[in-house]
């Protein structure tokens, strides 16, 4: 059983959860990976999506960061340009949260203005199999 954040991530019958970061244009990229996460069994997922119009969402924003056992960004030229990518990004940075960096597109280059040591981006379009998804998330789980 692994240890994240100094919780047991893989206790039987906790959810493994997910923090999904990312910019408005890439929602369509973002329903895609929150589609292959809902299919694994025992994970809870959580976006913006979540979040309700009139809801006061910054705390809820800070809570599920906090909260979760696993940050995953999806990089794209927008979500590099998006404030508030970058400050979900610092924040589980900061909390010294599992990044999972995800390219939207293979082709394009970005660069993620925090240090992952030992952490080399995910192309979003190698995680098409459950098999893939679980490799990635195996450490976490």
């Amino acid at each position: 059983m692994s240890k994240v954040n100094g919780v047991d991530a893989g206790s039987p019958g906790r959810a493994l959860r997910v923090f999904v970061s990312y910019a408005t244009p890439d929602r369509a990229y973002a329903r895609q990976l929150e589609s292959l996460l809902s299919q694994r069994p025992n994970l809870r997922v959580f976006s913006t999506d979540a979040l309700s119009a009139g809801e006061d969402w910054e705390p809820k924003l800070r809570d599920e960061i906090a909260q979760s056992d696993v940050f995953m960004v999806l990089l794209s030229p927008a979500s590099l340009a998006s404030k508030w990518v970058l400050h979900e990004l610092g924040a589980a940075w900061a909390l010294k949260k599992p990044i999972i960096p995800v390219l939207t597109r293979p082709e394009s280059s970005v660069r993620i203005p925090v240090e992952l040591p030992g952490r080399t981006p995910v192309d979003l379009n190698s995680l098409d199999s459950p098999e893939a998804l679980a490799q990635l998330l195996e450490p976490y789980a």
